[in-house]
């Protein structure tokens, strides 16, 4: 018993140093230090423990905020790789994928963050004018979600398969189906959108996507967060939207003149509401099932021990027995901490050359980047993304190190 509680002290003071690494990133990030989040989280990063997938999407959000798409790219892909790879016998699995147990409990996010991922990665690609492979992120975030039946048993096998309402990856992926010349593509996947909401139909608009070619992508407030009841067994989300209030618009700005952004200042997804609803939250009855169990066996060890003539050894079986499963059986609360609560798209025209941009909320103050010389091309859509945090405000000169380090190489 002593050397089983041991055993059981080491692992769990292992896990949790990892977690605290992991954790003081995450701090570095918020606290304006991305760089020094993407040191802390590399190593982290390669490590093919249960969170090989989280840490690849922490160090994915800390990359592309300072614009090293290479770095993001590998992350989001190693992530994307591992959560696509289980029980597929496939030859081009990367190392993660390969390394990686399957038996061990590894973090695979809720629907709304696996949903993120493929967008995150798509973006990459986005920037980078790969609009083959950003067209399959895209996709990819539009996977059919599970409608569970409304019953006390919540079954994983009792549920109907229904289309996705994530109209952020849909305009997306519309607007890839322009750059690869696919007029009727785009045209449905448009048309998609304005089919799960209307109010985006300005930001679905085929003709403005069409001559865009400056794209603001605006990642504004932060995610949900799961929370646990009072014995740990069962996870729910915070804060609701209602409590958060109505995200604020945002208001652009081009070499000091404000740009109209009325109708495309809509936000195409509030991950708030998304993790209040059913069909983005993963099922786990296992985990009720083991509490529950684990709690009757501690019962049982207890009344066992509490007997006049109880078995002393059968008591502290039954109890160690019940700790074990209780303790498997509390809720994952691991979760993409960077996630922001929306993501503005913003496609613009504005003259070719170099521009100063600032984007910024006037029902938010203080909430405002500013980047200075912002690369516009005559043909084609630049694509530049802004983290709004009030840390981050700038004003921040184009290219940033990583993207001057990379144009220095070629």
């Amino acid at each position: 018993m002593t050397c089983a509680a041991c055993l059981l002290f080491v692992t769990v003071g292992c896990t949790s140093k990892a977690q605290r690494a992991g954790e003081e990133a995450v701090q570095a990030y918020f606290s304006g230090d991305p760089a020094k989040a993407v040191q802390q989280l590399k190593p982290l990063a390669q490590k093919t423990d249960e969170n090989f997938v989280l840490n690849n999407a922490r160090l994915g959000s800390a990359a592309l905020i300072q614009y090293d798409l290479d770095q993001a790219e590998n992350a989001f892909l190693r992530a994307y790789e591992v959560l696509n790879s289980f029980g597929v016998n496939s030859g081009g699995r990367s190392l993660g994928a390969v390394l990686v147990d399957e038996k061990i409990r590894v973090w695979r996010g809720e629907p709304f963050e696996r949903a993120m991922l493929n967008f995150y990665l798509g973006l990459v690609y986005y920037m980078r004018h790969d609009y083959g492979n950003a067209r399959g992120a895209f996709e990819n975030a539009l996977f059919k979600l599970r409608d569970y039946a409304d019953n006390a048993d919540r079954k994983k096998d009792d549920y109907s398969e229904v289309e996705s309402n994530f109209a952020l990856g849909a305009i997306m992926l519309g607007k890839c189906w322009q750059r690869l010349g696919r007029d009727d593509l785009a045209r449905a996947a448009f048309e998609r959108v304005t089919k799960m909401r209307s109010s985006l139909a300005p930001l679905a608009d085929y003709d403005r996507n069409q001559n865009s070619n400056l794209l603001l992508v605006v990642d504004f407030g932060y995610g949900p967060k799961k929370v646990t009841d009072f014995d740990g067994a069962i996870s729910g989300f915070a804060p609701k939207p209602q409590e958060e209030g109505m995200i604020p618009p945002p208001h652009v700005t081009v070499d000091g003149q404000a740009v109209d952004v009325a109708g495309m200042n809509q936000p195409p997804v509030d991950l708030l509401a998304l993790a209040q609803d059913k069909r983005w939250q993963s099922i786990d009855t296992i985990r009720t099932i083991k509490s529950v169990i684990g709690t009757g066996l501690i019962y049982g060890g207890a009344y066992e021990g509490l007997r006049h003539h109880g078995d002393d050894g059968t008591a502290l079986a039954l109890i160690a027995a019940g700790v074990l499963l209780k303790a498997t059986s509390q809720a994952d609360v691991r979760q993409w901490e960077m996630l922001p609560r929306t993501v503005f798209l913003l496609p613009l025209q504005v003259p070719p050359g170099r521009h100063d941009v600032t984007v910024d909320f006037p029902n938010a103050p203080g909430l405002t980047q500013t980047w200075r010389g912002l690369d516009v091309p005559p043909q084609g859509e630049a694509t530049y993304y802004f983290r709004m945090q009030r840390w981050n405000s700038g004003p921040f000169d184009w290219p940033p190190p990583a993207v001057a380090q990379l144009q220095a190489q070629q």
